[in-house]
């Protein structure tokens, strides 16, 4: 069980992880900043099963984060960041789940959204429940999952996985932070079904620090990479699935360049989708992206502004975490 923590969320994340009434597993507290202060309140805890790993260099999330899976010698593995919590069922209903249906390649649950000092947030509760259909997830197996993980119904935040479901020693780097998507695209190979539990027992907290609000562009340039890999096994996925959400990752990435001003990385963005045909949408974004720098951002920037207007939100604010 690789965990990522920072120091302002760390008595809660390890807290909820230690209150688990599964209580048979191993927590490698992958510390990429090695910190004495995080060393230090581990310790203070004398819990056999949390294992402090400090990295003695930054080798990057990415890095960070496969490292403690590939370390990880369990039959079951999941990831607790640093701003997460679990509820006290979690490992106990996922792993019942895995070990009564031999078919399904990882278990996954509901989340529950929390603001910075762990409140409700209704609103976007509401919102990302609408948008991405929960409520209509019955108890039980699906299959094939691309379709529910490219639409981001699925979260490796809130995922146990069979460790051997995936080659970890294979995973992409430059997935960059779309490594979870790219990791449940490889579990889910082949056809492969996973058990949903109907039930919100992950606390995922919202606050400015995230990655998705910080490096929006690297994260779907990573998510092209991760879509891009997963199509040669598309025979046993959902292909127009797949191939509309690269389609629709790369149309806003290449929304995103043009807003930062960086007309050549928007047509860059394009290319995975020229190759299958356009649309008027597409066409738009390569003729803005054909223009000066100045021009096509401020054209960007008005279009954004409409959009807001009519919609109160933009159209290029960050996904659920996948």
């Amino acid at each position: 069980m690789p965990t990522y923590l920072r120091q302002e969320y760390l008595p809660r994340a390890i807290e909820s992880l230690l209150a688990q009434e599964f209580m048979d597993f191993t927590a490698l507290i992958c510390d990429n900043a090695n910190s004495e202060t995080t060393r230090r309140y581990v310790e203070s805890l004398h819990d056999d099963r949390l294992v402090y790993i400090p990295r003695e260099q930054n080798v990057g999330l990415v890095r960070n984060s496969l490292s403690g899976f590939q370390a990880a010698q369990t039959e079951f593995v999941t990831k607790l960041d640093d701003d997460d919590e679990f509820e006290p069922t979690y490992l106990q209903r996922c792993v019942e789940a895995l070990r009564a249906h031999p078919e399904a390649v990882f278990a996954f649950t509901d989340m529950r959204w929390i603001g910075p000092k762990g409140e409700a947030l209704d609103a976007v509760q509401e919102q990302q429940d609408q948008s991405h259909g929960f409520s209509q997830l019955h108890e039980g197996v699906y299959r094939p999952l691309n379709t529910l993980l490219v639409h981001g119904v699925v979260a490796l935040n809130a995922t146990v996985l069979r460790t051997s479901a995936v080659d970890w020693e294979a995973l992409r780097e430059d997935t960059e932070t779309a490594f979870d998507l790219h990791i449940l695209l490889e579990a889910a190979r082949g056809g492969a079904g996973a058990w949903h539990v109907a039930e919100r027992l992950v606390r995922y907290r919202v606050h400015p620090a995230t990655d998705s609000a910080t490096n929006y562009a690297r994260q779907l340039r990573g998510r092209l990479v991760a879509l891009e890999d997963a199509l040669p096994d598309a025979a046993a996925f959902d292909r127009p699935a797949l191939h509309a959400a690269l389609q629709q990752t790369a149309m806003t990435l290449a929304r995103v360049e043009l807003i930062k001003g960086h007309p050549g990385a928007s047509r860059a963005a394009l290319r995975p989708v020229l190759r299958d045909g356009v649309n008027p949408a597409i066409v738009r974004l390569a003729v803005l992206g054909a223009l000066p720098a100045r021009v096509s951002q401020g054209l960007m920037e008005r279009r954004e502004a409409q959009w807001q207007k009519r919609h109160g939100m933009g159209p290029v604010d960050p996904p659920r975490p996948s």
